[in-house]
């Protein structure tokens, strides 16, 4: 993975001792966080300024080769037979929509999230589901944010209510976690996955036991679903992907 200028990296340890450098989790919680983004005590932005700021990033983007690159995807994944219904949608850790240290990066990265997650969402409900719950789940998230999340239809979880929502009909979205909260959301595999791969893990973690591997729910993901790249753009999605329940499993 290749970093932007201003993206924030941390070195984990390899198997075998060795250390790689891999994107800064936006994900923790909040008293653990390694990026600097905490929850934002003095918001200066009202929820029409998040508002539009987020119609004005979303329809920029909804013209790039990268949307474009997306839709194809679902439509040619949502194309195989007796694919699980969706009745529900978890966001996790998007990030604050006005972070406490300024990044225009980080801000651009959640509103970015969650626009590709609510387009996710609008393409399933075009398959003819007629009613998808949508949650998010930000440790950090102020008050304003979670106003901006209910104008677009989003209720809010607290942490960690959020991974216990998870059933096999849920479409789970986590983009640059750590692993334990994965691990968390992944108790029940969901119907859709969006996030970090097995292969990804596997460049950084041990299998463990076979009782207990820390990358168990990622090794009945990859047996048992349909895996695809998601398209990535300016590192908001780098080394990411979407495992999608086979009807017949």
């Amino acid at each position: 993975m290749a970093a932007g200028q201003d993206t924030e990296w941390n070195q984990v340890k390899r198997k075998g001792g060795r250390l790689r450098n891999i994107p800064a989790p936006m994900n923790q919680a909040a008293d653990s966080l390694s990026d600097g983004i905490r929850p934002n005590p003095n918001p200066e932005l009202s929820v029409d300024d998040l508002w539009k700021y987020h119609h004005a990033v979303t329809k920029e983007w909804q013209s790039s080769e990268w949307w474009q690159q997306l839709r194809q995807l679902l439509e040619s994944a949502s194309d195989r037979p007796n694919r699980p219904v969706i009745t529900r949608a978890v966001c996790l850790g998007p990030g604050p929509y006005e972070p406490s240290n300024g990044s225009s990066k980080a801000r651009k990265t959640a509103h970015m999230q969650t626009a590709a997650f609510c387009y996710i969402v609008d393409n399933l409900k075009s398959l003819g589901v007629q009613d998808i719950k949508c949650v998010v789940q930000e440790p950090r998230f102020t008050s304003i944010d979670k106003e901006f999340c209910a104008r677009l239809g989003l209720e809010v979880a607290e942490s960690p209510d959020g991974f216990s929502l998870v059933d096999e009909n849920t479409l789970l979205f986590g983009i640059h976690m750590e692993l334990d909260i994965y691990n968390q959301a992944l108790a029940t595999l969901p119907a859709i996955y969006v996030g970090a791969s097995l292969e990804e893990w596997e460049r950084v973690v041990d299998h463990g036991s076979s009782t207990e591997s820390p990358l168990a729910a990622y090794v009945k993901m990859d047996q048992n679903f349909d895996k695809y790249p998601f398209p990535d753009i300016d590192y908001m999605f780098s080394s990411t992907v979407i495992y999608w329940k086979r009807g017949d499993t």
